[in-house]
């Protein structure tokens, strides 16, 4: 509360030296809450595309290990558009583009074969005060093992 929250009945005139007192205050809330509206969705976007990255990651990785692992355009294309093909007339989604995608096998013929698909260089826009800008997303790396019970 502002300084006119005691209201002495004694003195008189107290109404007009106290007038837009709570547009003051109302003025001060509602910035603080707007800031923290806005960090709490660009937080909840972070969130949001960091997992739908990871999941695309994992889908594609199980989907190599289950078809053929040494095929990496169509493992790199089930990240970018969900399917072995590139669609016609279709863009990645989340800014993804084939560069960003990597996938390879390690440790074939042995106990320690895996499939191993990586994404990095990814962005997202922060909409928050002093923090507005473009930000990479930490990489994402999903590896499946390949060994000998396949």
């Amino acid at each position: 509360m502002l300084a006119c929250a005691y209201k002495p009945k004694a003195l008189t005139g107290w109404k007009e030296r106290c007038r837009g007192g709570t547009l003051v205050e109302l003025t001060l809330i509602g910035l603080i809450f707007l800031a923290l509206l806005l960090a709490i969705a660009d937080f909840g976007q972070f969130l949001f595309i960091q997992q739908a990255i990871v999941e695309r990651a994992r889908a594609a990785a199980r989907w190599g290990a289950a078809t053929d692992p040494t095929d990496s355009a169509a493992i790199q294309n089930m990240v970018l558009y969900l399917q072995p093909a590139v669609p016609a007339g279709r863009t990645p989604s989340f800014g993804l583009a084939p560069s960003m995608v990597a996938v390879s096998t390690a440790g074939s013929g042995t106990a320690n074969y895996r499939l191993v698909v990586q994404i990095s260089g990814f962005s997202y826009q922060v909409l928050s005060p002093y923090l507005a800008g473009t930000y990479r997303g930490t990489p994402v790396s999903v590896s499946v093992p390949l060994g000998p019970y396949r």
